[in-house]
């Protein structure tokens, strides 16, 4: 099959415009929603929102927290201290833009779970970015990483800018981008689930190492101290807790491993046995999933093609850094949402989305029921 010959049938693919139109639609109904207020949303998932509007308002108790001092001034300095409406419209804009981004020309292969996936990741978009938000800043680094651009460019922007958030944010992206480069090291060399695994632990190994010998504190010594005084707290249903009474940095790193798995195959939240939970773990079991097996099935060019590597580093590197900070699991969500995106890219991943020189034209492909299409050169 030629070139011009596989964008005729994408062109008329009946398929592919149902799912566009549904995922219009769901924007759409999505951006009405947030334009209303979202109401409905509980309390307990707004209580950042409302500490940073009570900021960007003018309110200075809260000069001790750069990061949320930050977000008010910025709120602030664009107009935006009393527009919750249009504060909302702002993140969930910009969020939109990069899954419009991450699913150009990739729509067509979505099946049924990937556009479940799609929906999911609108629907936390609506709760944790349609707001007054410090995660909406964390978007810009996402529409970097998506750069169609090849060479160091691109690269050095993007850690420029996860610097700069590290800088004014969130003083672990330090680490997100110490990670983010040993991932592409890794990868260079090829990659695979088993060594994407096996570079997530050994990552929280170095960590525990620097954090003994550079800090003088355990590996989860910053979680441990901030659940201290939120245990028994009726707001905080997912509490991170020790999974072993190991004191040591044996025992910490221990912890921390576990909690790298159960970002992946949620079981704590299984074990709540509450509908919200129970919807919430089978999204993120799914999700990664998806996204190991978008790894095991990737071609040859997928592999080499530096923007596929630059979503997957970034988001594996988010995520073992997440496993040593995150208080509870509410949290892991709502710092993953911004990631979504470039997740749902990796997983509908096909070489020619890009395009470029180089690049085939034509895969024969091999049918995997619930999905998408996968390149028989993954199988």
């Amino acid at each position: 099959m030629t070139a011009g010959r596989a964008v005729d049938v994408r062109e008329v693919d009946p398929d592919r415009t149902i799912k566009q139109l549904l995922v219009a639609l769901l924007l759409v109904g999505s951006a009405c929603y947030v334009l209303l207020g979202s109401p409905f949303i509980p309390a307990r998932f707004l209580y950042d929102s409302k500490k940073i509007a009570t900021i960007a308002g003018g309110y200075q108790g809260y000069d001790s927290d750069k990061s949320f001092s930050t977000v008010g001034a910025i709120y602030r300095a664009v107009g935006l201290a009393d527009q919750p409406m249009w504060a909302a419209m702002l993140g969930y804009v910009l969020f939109v833009a990069v899954l419009l981004l991450s699913l150009r020309g990739r729509i067509g292969n979505a099946g049924l779970v990937s556009l479940a996936l799609i929906a999911g990741a609108i629907v936390l978009a609506v709760v944790y970015v349609g707001t007054y938000s410090k995660d909406v800043f964390v978007l810009p680094i996402a529409l970097i990483a998506l750069w169609r651009r090849r060479g160091l460019w691109p690269e050095l922007v993007l850690v420029g800018a996860m610097a700069y958030y590290a800088h004014e944010f969130r003083d672990y992206w330090y680490l997100v981008i110490g990670g983010y480069i040993g991932f592409r090291v890794v990868m260079a060399r090829g990659f695979s689930v088993r060594r994407m695994i096996g570079t997530a632990l050994a990552a929280l190994v170095v960590l525990s190492v620097v954090f003994q010998n550079y800090l003088g504190v355990e590996l989860d010594f910053y979680r441990t101290k901030v659940n201290e005084v939120r245990i028994g707290d009726v707001d905080t249903r997912t509490l991170i807790e020790p999974f072993f009474d190991l004191e040591g940095p044996v025992g910490s790193l221990l912890n921390s491993a576990t909690v790298l798995v159960t970002f992946a195959v949620p079981l704590p939240l299984f074990l709540r046995l509450s509908p919200y939970y129970l919807v919430v773990a089978v999204f993120l079991l799914v999700l990664w999933f998806m996204f190991a097996r978008a790894v095991h099935l990737s071609s040859d060019e997928s592999r080499t093609d530096p923007r596929w590597a630059r979503l997957v580093a970034l988001v594996l590197s988010l995520t073992v850094v997440q496993s040593v900070f995150e208080p509870d699991y509410g949290s892991y969500v709502r710092h993953l949402t911004p990631m979504l995106p470039l997740m749902l890219a990796v997983i509908l991943w096909r070489p020619r989305a890009f395009g470029g020189p180089g690049a085939p034209t034509a895969q024969a492909s091999v049918r995997v029921p619930g999905d998408a299409d996968v390149p028989a050169a993954a199988r």
